[in-house]
């Protein structure tokens, strides 16, 4: 977890999730603003960690909060931001050097078909399409609060009394200009989806602000 110790507080981060910006209002609440023309600079500072029964017990007593996402807009956003905006792919040493025979640039339907080979062969897509509850969880009543992604604003309102420092996110972070809807892909591409988001809808329940 990322603790805020001043305040007693802690925050398990989950890739895809909103994590960037919260890791950055974290920052910045500890006196360590990132370089505003290096968004992702906080991650190494602040690293994303996945869930450890001991390491969570060790915030018993503190302000212990979590943001998850629909799972299906999670996956999807993995290909928008990372695969298609980002071009993350072409820094896959497995791929470039034809250690396995994937294309840098997939098309999506392409992409989440053969979504095991690329965790495989790509560090980066394993960190961002594993399930979030490997990183929450399994069990979020644990948390003393845990927020939709959509609901950043109220976290900002609520970090915001809790430390007496404001705290917003109006700025949007690791925002995609491709748009990618479930019902683009073909059938065989939405089971393969589907499969994936399964164990964090069976986990998330009440907690996710709307369906995909």
């Amino acid at each position: 977890m990322i603790e805020i110790a001043e305040f007693e507080m802690a925050y398990s981060a989950v890739p895809k999730a909103g994590c960037t910006s919260v890791k950055t209002a974290i920052a910045e609440l500890l006196g360590e603003r990132p370089a505003e023309d290096d968004e992702y600079a906080v991650h190494p500072k602040l690293p994303t960690r996945r869930f450890a029964p001991r390491r969570f017990h060790r915030y018993d007593g503190w302000h212990r909060f979590t943001v998850v996402r629909d799972p299906i807009k999670r996956l999807l956003s993995v290909y928008t931001d990372l695969v298609a905006t980002r071009n993350i792919l072409r820094n896959s040493a497995n791929i470039r050097r034809g250690r396995v025979d994937l294309p840098v640039k997939p098309d999506p339907d392409f992409f989440f078909q053969n979504l095991d080979a690329y965790r495989s062969a790509a560090s980066v897509i394993k960190h961002h399409a594993l399930r979030q509850i490997l990183f929450t969880g399994p069990d979020l009543t644990l948390y003393d609060q845990v927020y939709d992604v959509s609901q950043l604003g109220r976290l900002g309102e609520d970090l915001s009394l809790m430390t007496g420092r404001p705290v917003s996110f109006d700025k949007p972070m690791n925002a995609s200009k491709f748009r990618l809807k479930l019902d683009d892909l073909v059938p065989a591409s939405r089971d393969v989806i589907h499969a994936n988001a399964a164990d964090d809808y069976a986990a998330f329940g009440g907690y996710l602000a709307e369906a995909a």
